[in-house]
């Protein structure tokens, strides 16, 4: 965590600011100051107000629900700097959604689960190459990339964190937010994808019904394919638009209705998947994805469908996808085009359509 976006964090809960105690640092007792704004905090810790205290590891800043004794094994190895900055290693559970908790512990467990197979060497993402996506990222969002320099976005529900690194090519500065656990792979990997620019990308754990997020700081928030996993979409979506500035432009991507035959295949996976393990039913998708490969592969030869290419590897990846989740809402685009709407965006308009579901943005007035 580069100690710069410091002004951009908030405690979820109450969102209040929060001082900075970085535990690399000699002097563990420093508080963030102006002049320390390049620092890189690997291990630390956040606290609140409130007295609340979220933990950074792995250079991800980590805002689950309950805070620090959410992570047991943080307190452990770190309770002597813990006391000596008078910080309780046991502080009080201060819950930011008492409704639907198990949901959202479903859905951090599922997506870390998947992310944790992702290799950051040799993978695609849904198939794509980092450059399809980022092709694709700038058709969703209709802009040029040319007007982009500068800007600043959130990438919300960002995965693996590839893409959120890679549009640092476009002069931006990037904050990726997801509940999956992996983020501390995505924070070591990003040279790799941002190269010289990984200053400009940042991760943060946590969930995007409760960002811990200044109101009004982005230029663009972008969020593809995530708001559809979560329990209420529409709640999601609400709690997105306070975070763009005026004159920004709000992004999101949904599943549409599909067909009744993948409609059907899709459901028997998920009703099979209430009955065994997350890592049962990855060796359940690890077996069926040779098969959907090879029917894949042969209904693009025939031209009768198409696909895109895959490994097997990303396969099994993407029926986990799927499969796991215990929400998968799909939504209309008149219904979406209401939810710009009662928020008073202007310039809305449907991009990124696809065969199993479509995108919208609309611009904040």
């Amino acid at each position: 965590m580069n100690s710069i976006i410091m002004d951009t964090l908030v405690c979820p809960s109450c969102k209040n600011s929060l001082k900075l105690t970085d535990f690399n640092n000699e002097d563990i007792s420093q508080d963030f100051q102006a002049d320390t704004r390049q620092q890189e905090v690997l291990f630390g810790i956040l606290k609140c107000q409130c007295e609340t205290i979220y933990p950074i590891i792995d250079g991800v800043p980590r805002f689950l629900d309950g805070g620090i004794c959410r992570f047991p094994t943080f307190i452990e190895k770190y309770c002597k700097q813990l006391d000596k900055i008078g910080a309780s290693s046991k502080p009080e559970h201060n819950s930011m959604e008492t409704n639907g908790a198990d949901d959202y512990e479903n859905i951090r467990n599922s997506f870390s689960r998947e992310w944790g197979l992702f290799n950051y060497e040799d993978d695609k993402t849904w198939g794509w190459t980092l450059a399809e996506r980022k092709e694709v990222f700038l058709e969703d969002i209709n802009m040029k990339s040319k007007e982009l320099l500068g800007k600043f976005v959130f990438d919300a529900g960002c995965g693996n964190g590839t893409l959120t690194a890679a549009l640092c090519d476009f002069g931006l500065r990037v904050i990726g937010m997801d509940l999956n656990d992996g983020l501390g792979l995505a924070y070591r990997n990003r040279s790799k994808f941002a190269k010289y620019l990984e200053d400009n990308v940042q991760y943060v754990q946590g969930n995007l019904l409760h960002p811990p997020i200044k109101e009004g700081v982005f230029d663009l928030v972008y969020s593809s394919g995530v708001i559809h996993h979560t329990p209420n979409s529409k709640s999601v979506f609400n709690s997105l638009v306070p975070l763009v500035k005026s004159g920004g432009r709000l992004y999101i991507w949904v599943y549409g209705k599909r067909s009744i035959p993948v409609r059907m295949f899709f459901s028997s996976g998920r009703a099979f998947k209430n009955l065994i393990s997350l890592k049962s039913l990855v060796h359940v998708c690890n077996l069926l994805a040779p098969f959907y490969k090879v029917v894949a592969d042969g209904l693009n030869m025939l031209g009768i469908m198409k696909f895109r290419s895959r490994t097997t590897k990303e396969i099994t990846l993407d029926l986990f996808d799927a499969f796991a989740p215990r929400y998968n809402h799909w939504h209309t685009e008149t219904e979406v085009r209401s939810w710009f709407q009662e928020f008073g965006f202007k310039n809305i308009n449907v991009s990124g359509r696809q065969k199993h579901g479509f995108g919208m943005y609309g611009d904040m007035r």
